[in-house]
């Protein structure tokens, strides 16, 4: 009798875990991307913009391949879950010399190694007062690609239901950072601690139909985490919109970014206050006709006024940061592409940080083609140069660059692209002959893309 007893209250258990299961929808998406490319002046990272004249440029070759999977669970119809898991984040191939890359470089925020890791984790649970998102989110800035980094955010987010469409809110908290100094109102060690954390409060409304997506964004970081006496709060207010009308289309989006950062230590006798103050914009307009889409861009960040310094208290102006562009925005395959680390450090960050200073004004004029279903064709012209400059008598010009590109789709699922991009470059790199003249460069790739 036990036994029997025994046997029903197993199948029981398991047809309860089964009904469980059951319930819970389980989807699963993602993409593998191989990728191969070619650079006339590398040294491993990046573009090298400090050729010495004479020499003979240093050329870059290197695969690398990301595995990305993103699981969503949906438990009910109020509650679900989802992630983004990377099997590989732009891994590169082998452990070459040489120059080459190895396996511990680039910038992507993850485990050294660009190994297995959860890029993404959340939950979703829609409540009576609005949806909840809580977890390891995207963490781009806001609107179009323009400065959306491919980052993530640990938040609580809230979208809240009392507004009816086509408006829509939502109110975040991100956090960055949990740390504590063990310092006095003298910067000087002490034993008790002090709050430093880094952290982001976000407020955004949206206006959503058909033909309209836009939007208004506010930002207020409070990161105390730079050091035990400096105070940083950075503001941003942004506004972004994207306008489709019949066959034509325009997207937009400013950017402000104003605040303060002190640092309570006088530094002979000086003290080290700036103000955040600067702008970054960008517009393109298009259309689409038959299967010819045409489209005109400009894009604009402020840089660094070299008379702003700390000593005399000056604005902090560079409106890219030390991040650049976003990783996501690649008008151009050289100066914004992800493999040369100019104005965009999706892989490499060997020069944005000098160029995210200098700023950037830039016009790209675009067509893409689709020949048939399953071939596209690309082509690209743009011109951009700095808007300010880090050294007296330094020439601004980034140059000239010229873009030709195909897509083709092997399966629905399977794509092939190769991409050829030739930038000449401007004397804004070839200021100084003897430490600083980098030639005109040229860059090469081609991918492999299969999505499930």
């Amino acid at each position: 009798m036990k036994k029997v007893l025994s046997t029903v209250a197993a199948l029981g258990l398991v047809a309860g875990l089964a009904s469980t299961a059951a319930a819970v929808e389980f989807k699963m998406s993602g993409k593998y991307l191989v990728e191969g490319a070619y650079l006339s002046d590398g040294t491993g990272n990046g573009v090298d913009t400090n050729e010495i004249s004479a020499t003979q440029n240093h050329t870059d070759a290197y695969f690398l391949h990301t595995f990305e999977l993103k699981p969503t669970m949906k438990v009910n119809d109020k509650v679900s879950m989802s992630s983004v898991i990377r099997l590989a984040d732009d891994t590169f191939w082998g452990g070459q010399t040489n120059g080459d890359i190895n396996a511990t470089t680039g910038s992507k925020v993850g485990p050294t190694s660009g190994d297995v890791y959860v890029h993404q984790l959340y939950m979703d649970y829609a409540s009576p007062i609005g949806m909840f998102r809580i977890g390891r989110t995207p963490a781009g800035t806001y609107g179009t690609s323009f400065m959306d980094s491919d980052q993530r955010g640990d938040r609580i987010m809230w979208y809240p239901s009392f507004l009816d469409k086509p408006w829509s809110t939502l109110f975040y908290i991100n956090k960055a950072k949990d740390n504590n100094y063990a310092v006095n109102n003298a910067g000087t060690a002490v034993a008790s601690a002090s709050d430093a954390d880094s952290t982001s409060y976000v407020a955004r409304v949206y206006y959503q139909t058909d033909s309209l997506d836009s939007g208004l964004h506010y930002q207020y970081n409070n990161d105390m985490a730079t050091s035990a006496t400096v105070n940083d709060r950075k503001q941003q207010l942004t506004g972004y919109a994207k306008y489709k009308m019949d066959n034509y289309f325009a997207n937009a989006e400013l950017t402000h970014f104003f605040g303060s950062k002190t640092n309570d230590v006088e530094t002979a006798g000086v003290l080290q206050n700036q103000d955040y103050d600067s702008w970054a914009g960008m517009l393109q307009v298009g259309a689409k006709i038959d299967a010819l889409t045409p489209s005109l861009m400009y894009f604009y960040a402020q840089g660094q006024d070299m008379n702003d310094t700390v000593g005399n208290g000056g604005n902090i102006s560079n409106a890219l940061g030390s991040t650049g562009t976003g990783d996501m925005f690649e008008p151009l395959y050289i100066l914004t592409g992800r493999h040369t680390g100019m104005l965009n450090n999706d892989i490499f960050n060997g020069k944005t940080g000098t160029m995210s200073t200098a700023g950037v004004h830039a016009v790209v004029a675009a067509a893409d083609y689709a020949v048939s279903n399953q071939l596209t064709l690309h082509g690209a012209i743009g011109w951009a140069k700095a808007d300010e400059v880090a050294v007296a008598g330094q020439d601004d010009a980034y140059g000239w660059e010229y873009n030709v590109g195909a897509a083709y789709k092997l399966l629905d699922n399977l794509t092939y692209e190769a991409h050829f991009g030739y930038l000449a470059t401007g004397d804004f790199f070839k200021s100084t002959p003897t430490t600083d003249d980098t030639q005109n460069i040229y860059l090469m790739t081609h991918s492999l893309t299969m999505s499930f």
